[in-house]
């Protein structure tokens, strides 16, 4: 027989609040995603704020439900809707030079979320107060930068390399270099708004 707390966990496993927080960022991604400027250095592939969007579910999120935002945006895409950079859709997007950045959107989130659990259970150990608001944001920052735009520049530059048939040499700028500057604009702009929504988010999790 099941004790309470099992039985409790179990049915706290899909809550409506959680069941929103995921639609609402999946949401955000897609709304970043239709935000699209013609990057004149890259390979046909556009500015958007797709990064930004990625990111912030990552910071925020648990790595359960970062998965799922990344599941429902890719399902998303899956039944065709206009999801994918400048209201592109999956089979529009990724047959394209820049299709392997849709690969780093869906990981992307996983990847950050699983990285900050370890990192601020032993900051919270250590510092409270405004010291661990500090510190929460620079790992916010260091995380956004080192696993969010990797996560989302590699496969673009993988996939953009299969696609073009450029060589590293040749692929890296168009690729990764030059979106680096509005991308680290972009994870200084999510770690600013996750550092400002972890209090009431956290709130509102356990209410």
């Amino acid at each position: 027989m099941e004790n309470t707390k099992t039985i409790k966990t179990r049915k706290n496993r899909f809550t409506p609040q959680r069941i929103a927080f995921v639609a609402m960022f999946a949401a955000l991604i897609c709304i970043c995603s239709w935000i699209a400027v013609p990057n004149p250095f890259s390979a046909g592939v556009s500015f958007t704020l797709q990064t930004f969007g990625v990111i912030l579910a990552g910071l925020l999120l648990s790595p359960a439900d970062a998965f799922l935002v990344g599941v429902v945006y890719m399902m998303l895409g899956v039944v065709g809707l206009p999801v994918m950079s400048g209201f592109g859709t999956l089979y529009t997007r990724f047959p394209t030079a820049g299709g392997g950045y849709i690969i780093g959107f869906y990981i992307a989130p996983l990847l950050i979320a699983l990285a900050k659990a370890p990192i601020f259970a032993a900051v919270d150990k250590k510092y409270t107060g405004l010291a661990r608001r500090n510190v929460h944001f620079v790992a916010y920052l260091a995380l956004a930068i080192v696993i969010g735009i990797l996560a989302v520049d590699i496969p673009g530059l993988i996939h953009g390399m299969y696609y073009t048939k450029m060589g590293l040499k040749e692929a890296i700028f168009p690729f990764a270099l030059a979106f680096l500057p509005t991308d680290i604009v972009k994870c200084v702009l999510a770690a600013m708004t996750a550092s400002a929504l972890e209090a009431p988010l956290k709130s509102m999790h356990n209410s």
